[in-house]
């Protein structure tokens, strides 16, 4: 399993550099990082962050999509208080649904890593710079939570990933990325 988790930590790592310098050919990477983790958080009994896996290969592909579309890219600013709340309400319920019906071992911070994943997920696909700040909390986050559960190779992934997110906060700020994805 330590070589899945790492394989699938390289590619996910690949994924948000990728990202972070405004490139399609992320996605790809994302999308067999994310394959690959469903088996290594299943395995651990991360149940909710095994499906949000599964999640994120459906918006791997989308985020494909949306990256080569030729579209332009839209204010998100008036939906992003309606989509945090809704993330929050999912966290909680998916939260209670570990702790009730799964021997997960830490369900709250299972749903918030699930909610807040699909979140940042989304808003990346959208090319809305504020995804990154979802994402420094859920790589600090993520980072105690592998940590407590021995994934070390994730536990040292979302280390990195932390700053990754940082760095994408700052790289897609000029001039707040309205341009269109690279194509390389």
């Amino acid at each position: 399993m330590l070589a899945l988790e790492i394989s699938s930590a390289l590619l996910n790592g690949g994924y948000a550099l990728g990202l972070a310098l405004g490139r399609r050919w992320a996605w790809p990477l994302g999308l067999f990082g994310t394959l690959a983790g469903v088996a290594v958080l299943f395995d651990a009994k991360l149940y909710a962050e095994s499906v949000l896996n599964l999640g994120y290969a459906v918006l791997a592909v989308y985020g494909w999509m949306q990256w080569g579309s030729t579209a332009a890219v839209r204010d998100r600013s008036r939906y992003r208080i309606r989509e945090l709340g809704a993330t929050l309400i999912l966290a909680v319920a998916t939260a209670l649904l570990m702790k009730v019906a799964t021997d997960n071992p830490r369900p709250l911070a299972d749903g918030v890593m699930f909610a807040g994943g699909i979140l940042g997920t989304w808003w990346q696909a959208q090319r809305d710079r504020t995804n990154w700040l979802i994402w420094i909390a859920l790589n600090v986050t993520g980072n105690l939570l592998y940590s407590d559960l021995g994934l070390w190779a994730y536990a040292a992934y979302s280390a990195v990933m932390a700053v990754v997110s940082v760095w994408g906060w700052f790289r897609w700020s000029a001039p707040a990325k309205t341009d269109q994805a690279s194509e390389q």
